[in-house]
């Protein structure tokens, strides 16, 4: 097995500004797609969802997707978050970066 770096980023499918879901799901995931592709970084997504708190204390329970990346030690999550939030609109995106163990089979 070998150390490697872990981040994830969590995004929201809800616009803010408009308080619901006004791309599907599937046309997130090929948006999200075309943002790595350009940037040349290898990814792979989870659909998820969860709950989240506006900025105004309103509550919404929306459709996520997860973006995994592995093995970029160097890579600047938090960067390419904010560049990725804004890219799709978003306030805020969750990120989360961890050590695992990793072996190819």
């Amino acid at each position: 097995m070998q150390e490697c770096i872990e981040c994830q980023i969590f995004i929201g499918c809800v616009d803010p500004q408009a308080n619901q879901e006004i791309v599907s799901e599937t046309e997130l995931r090929e948006m999200v797609a075309a943002f790595f592709a350009r940037k040349k970084i290898d990814f792979s997504m989870l659909n998820t969802s969860g709950g989240y708190i506006y900025s105004n204390g309103s509550f919404i329970t929306e459709s996520s997707i997860c973006v995994n990346i592995i093995g970029d030690p160097d890579l600047d999550i938090i960067k390419l978050a904010r560049s990725l939030s804004m890219y799709m609109n978003q306030e805020h995106v969750l990120v989360t970066r961890n050590v695992v163990q990793t072996s190819f089979c």
